[in-house]
């Protein structure tokens, strides 16, 4: 019994040995392994652990970036972006403080080390682009915008959280939109030469057309009006000036060059009232110097008006006139528009005058 007893004894030292034994080379394997992983994938450890502070200081430049405190975002996105070089959005966000600071040349540099990591990033080429036309390097800018317009990127839909099929459509109209600009700065630039000035502003108004189908807005009926006039085509252009009208009421730039448009056309009555509207938008907003030159060439309309004796408009000016001051209010020295006649106003407002010349084309 007790040879048996002296067995399990020493069974269980030798088993506590070779258990103790086995922990401690495990043990040790584990840390040689380690240690060759660290010396092996040092730079992979160092370049995680330089991330993770480059993402710390990304965020301190996104807190100060809201705030507006634009040199600490700076500095704070310049420690990140040297942490983390590949990170598009610091990059970005820099590029987008030196254009408010107008250094365009550093905004420049940042936008293309943004594209250099994520080529369909179509916001920063769009914002690229701009600053490009903005330095004149136009040409350059409707290869930019081209390459929006080109993209196609994979689209992924979350319902309510991303829909990127929504926002490559916005910056697709955004791209021609803005590519129209680009054509139109170039046909200032043609100077004399009249078939290349024709032939950019052709380019803008195609470019214009396709931003006008993806985003109806006033600012592109506005621009298609503009270049159709300065081509020639006054019953267009009348027709994109009055859609812009009816879009956006009160802006007084349609209601100018529609007036100033309709006086070519000898159409003075219409004239006159577009007149009339686009000093009375100006007067509300107390911009006087814009408002007395308004007032000016209407009167030249009203005597060319009075030259043809027409005693109908005239009662119909009166009438209007007294409606007008009926509604209107002084603050300040500005002219304010009655609030209980706005609707009225409005409708008045986004009346284009010159429906009835153009209707045919709306």
């Amino acid at each position: 019994m007790s040879v048996i007893i002296t067995k399990r004894k020493k069974m269980y030292k030798l088993k506590k040995i070779l258990h103790s034994t086995t922990t401690k080379v495990l043990s040790a394997i584990l840390v040689i392994a380690l240690l060759a992983s660290g010396f092996f994938y040092f730079d992979f450890y160092k370049r995680q652990i330089n991330k993770a502070r480059g993402y710390y200081w990304v965020f301190q430049g996104d807190k100060a970036y809201k705030k507006h405190d634009l040199q600490k975002a700076i500095s704070c996105y310049k420690r990140g972006i040297t942490l983390h070089p590949s990170h598009y959005k610091a990059l970005y966000n820099l590029a987008n403080i030196y254009v408010v600071y107008e250094d365009y040349y550093s905004a420049l540099e940042n936008y293309e080390k943004a594209l250099l990591i994520k080529p369909d990033y179509d916001t920063a080429r769009i914002d690229y682009a701009i600053i490009l036309s903005e330095t004149y390097d136009t040409d350059k800018a409707i290869e930019e915008y081209k390459k929006v317009i080109e993209t196609k990127p994979k689209f992924i839909k979350i319902p309510f959280i991303i829909d990127r099929k929504k926002s490559y459509t916005y910056n697709k109209a955004v791209a021609y939109y803005n590519m129209g600009l680009a054509y139109r700065t170039k046909s200032m630039l043609a100077g004399l030469n009249s078939t290349a000035k024709s032939s950019y502003l052709n380019k803008a108004g195609d470019s214009y057309k396709k931003a006008g189908e993806i985003l109806n807005t006033y600012n592109t009926n506005y621009n298609l009006g503009l270049i159709n006039q300065l081509l020639k085509n006054s019953s267009q252009a009348g027709y994109y000036y009055c859609k812009a009208i009816e879009l956006s009421p009160f802006d007084y730039e349609a209601h100018f060059n529609l007036a100033v448009l309709l006086n070519d056309l000898n159409e003075f009555e219409a004239s006159a009232d577009e007149f009339k509207k686009a000093g009375l938008l100006l007067d509300s907003i107390g911009d006087n110097i814009k408002t007395s030159y308004i007032y000016n060439i209407l009167s030249e309309v009203n005597q060319k008006i009075a030259i043809n004796a027409n005693n109908d408009y005239y009662k119909k000016i009166k009438e209007n006139d007294k409606l007008m001051q009926a509604q209107q209010t002084y603050k300040g020295g500005k002219l304010v528009l009655d609030e209980e006649n706005d609707k009225e106003i409005e409708k008045s407002f986004s009346t284009c005058a010159g429906y009835e010349i153009f209707r045919g084309d709306i």
